[in-house]
């Protein structure tokens, strides 16, 4: 297959930030507004009002800040510093998972080597074993490209009286998810993963027992993060109680305009997997092992072994000095000999095969 260069701009395919279609980008360059206004108050309510259609959420906030920052808010919100929590984590964001959980709770783990999938019959005599109150996972392990069997380990979670927390920061929308359906209570990702906006938003869906969790609770010991604050403004007027990023809040409102003009969750999730498919199918073809296990394949960004860690910093250096394509490096055990290729967000499909191509070519 032939390498055409499609472009004199860098193609980036890394796993957040994705590249920003000029659209959104544009739709920051408004006339400043005051958050205790009016057209605030619009502009807010339709994010709320669509994040929770999207996530089929009893309740969805917009947070400025980083997706860390949206996932510490559940645990900050959801966990009492005695209640017990039961982490599981396969690689570096499941890690810091399991850190965040044990600032506000009493933590335990179960951790899985890189690359292997997370999934009930793996999961299930942990659940048991750990009397937790709340039950944390990762659902796309971004350093990686690993997708856990969340549906199956939430619902076993919640039949044992579990509260449910998911970070799925690098997966949603581009992996299919619900938050009733998959039995969540809990739920974060983050702007500049596959809704395509800019850094800076946590995206947060919370269950109705969520709500209620966080609503009865005395103290949280946060000021910034406390969900009380949140809710008891957003019921007063659709604000926010601290100055958010408004332009920021513009840009997701496009990015959800054009999730919805391209088929909405369902057309992402459909418009990732088919990329994720075709990328390691290429990958594959060239004699690249994949890192996931099978059938935990990402749907957001592919992991692959190259032969040696030489093999993989000439193939990511050339790509960019060459090609002009900008990929990464995986994490953990693979940060030496792994690579990945990102097709998260509003990616265009000739990108993709122009670093694959390129990648064939580097490898004759």
């Amino acid at each position: 297959m032939s390498f055409i260069l499609v472009s004199d701009m860098t193609i980036l395919l890394s796993p957040g930030p994705v590249p920003v279609l000029e659209e959104i980008s544009k739709a920051q360059c408004k006339e400043m507004i005051t958050h205790r206004s009016e057209e605030f108050s619009k502009l807010y309510e339709d994010l709320v009002t669509r994040l929770r259609k999207y996530l089929d959420a009893e309740e969805a906030y917009v947070i400025t800040g980083s997706g860390a920052l949206g996932l510490e808010t559940l645990a900050l919100n959801l966990c009492e510093k005695n209640d017990r929590s039961i982490c599981f984590h396969n690689g570096e964001f499941g890690d810091h998972l399991f850190t965040t959980f044990g600032i506000y709770s009493t933590a335990s783990s179960k951790r899985l080597e890189e690359g292997t999938g997370l999934n009930l019959e793996r999961t299930k005599a942990a659940i048991d074993e750990s009397n937790a109150r709340v039950f944390a996972t990762v659902y796309n392990e971004t350093s990686v490209g690993v997708r856990n069997h969340i549906k199956e380990m939430c619902k076993y979670a919640k039949s044992k009286g579990m509260l449910t927390i998911i970070d799925g920061i690098s997966a949603w929308p581009g992996t299919e998810f619900n938050m009733k359906e998959f039995h969540v209570d809990g739920f974060v990702t983050g702007s500049q993963k596959g809704i395509g906006a800019p850094p800076g938003m946590a995206l947060i869906g919370l269950s109705k027992e969520a709500v209620e969790r966080f609503s009865k609770r005395d103290f949280i010991p946060s000021y910034y993060c406390d969900l009380r604050r949140h809710k008891k403004r957003y019921e007063k007027d659709h604000q926010t109680p601290n100055t958010p990023a408004i332009t920021l809040f513009w840009a997701l409102q496009k990015a959800f305009d054009i999730l919805d003009a391209k088929g909405g969750v369902p057309g992402a999730v459909k418009r990732h997997a088919d990329a994720a498919a075709y990328t390691r199918k290429r990958l594959t073809g060239m004699g690249f092992p994949l890192i996931a296990e099978k059938g935990y394949e990402s749907n957001t960004v592919t992991g692959f072994v190259c032969q040696s860690p030489e093999q993989a910093k000439s193939i990511k250096s050339r790509l960019g000095s060459e090609y002009k394509i900008k990929i990464v490096g995986s994490r953990g055990k693979f940060k030496d000999n792994g690579l990945r290729i990102a097709h998260m967000g509003n990616f265009e499909m000739k990108n993709i095969e122009a670093c694959l191509d390129a990648i064939e070519k580097i490898m004759k």
